[in-house]
């Protein structure tokens, strides 16, 4: 991080305001994308007869909201899914923004929760820790999940040690976490883009390499099998 912008807490408010006017310019923007001409079109072609113009329009109002909302989010946590996360990526690669933090999560062991204790379990345990990463996360932050068991985080104009700062919180409440069977456990990869040349979505396999790196250290510990195990013991009672 040698060459990125250091803000101080100083420029914090100043900063923050800055990112929300970037996420609404980016919500401005899918909703565009989203609603297509053919669509607006053919509802009206279906309710013309049968509404009046002010109820049409709410009508109208209703469908887009709904069909952005469900474009938009992953069904199992409500987080940005892969699709608008990765359009979101591009938004700010756009916007030329720096300096951004890159998170690459993944959750330890999920396999292991999905043979020995089911489906449901298994989704059980994306939505812990999902909510914990939207728990802990400020509102500025954009949050994916990328795939099964993976999420995606990035914060624009990020201040130094904030992103480290959020994945400790993150990690320290997941191990905290009490639950008979489940044992919900994290690692995580940071990356920043420092030079707007860089591309989002690069850095994301450099927090990926890191979150890997994490993980090997973090899973040969006698303490996390330990853990993870406890809740085989309580299946067997």
């Amino acid at each position: 991080m040698s060459s990125e912008k250091k803000y101080s807490i100083d420029d914090k408010y100043q900063l923050e305001e800055i990112k929300k006017q970037l996420e609404n310019a980016g919500d401005m923007l899918d909703i565009v994308i989203r609603v297509s001409e053919k669509d607006k079109s053919g509802l009206r072609l279906e309710l013309e007869g049968r509404m009046s113009a002010e109820e049409l329009s709410g009508y109208i109002d209703e469908r887009k909201r709904s069909l952005h909302s469900s474009y938009q989010k992953d069904e199992l946590t409500g987080l940005f899914n892969s699709d608008y996360f990765e359009k979101r990526m591009a938004t700010i690669d756009r916007s030329a923004v720096l300096p951004v933090a890159v998170i690459n999560f993944n959750i330890n062991s999920w396999k292991f929760v999905n043979d020995n204790f089911g489906d449901e379990q298994s989704d059980r345990l994306i939505e812990i820790i999902s909510g914990i990463i939207s728990q802990e996360a400020k509102p500025y932050f954009v949050i994916g999940r990328m795939d099964g068991d993976i999420f995606g985080v990035l914060i624009p104009m990020a201040l130094e040690g904030e992103a480290e700062e959020y994945v400790d919180k993150v990690v320290n409440r997941c191990n905290n976490y009490e639950d008979s069977i489940l044992a919900p456990s994290v690692a995580a990869g940071i990356a920043y883009k420092t030079n707007i040349e860089q591309k989002l979505e690069d850095l994301m396999s450099d927090a990926e390499y890191s979150m890997f790196e994490k993980k090997y250290e973090m899973k040969n510990t006698p303490q996390y099998r330990e853990r993870l195990e406890h809740g085989l013991k309580v299946d067997m009672e």
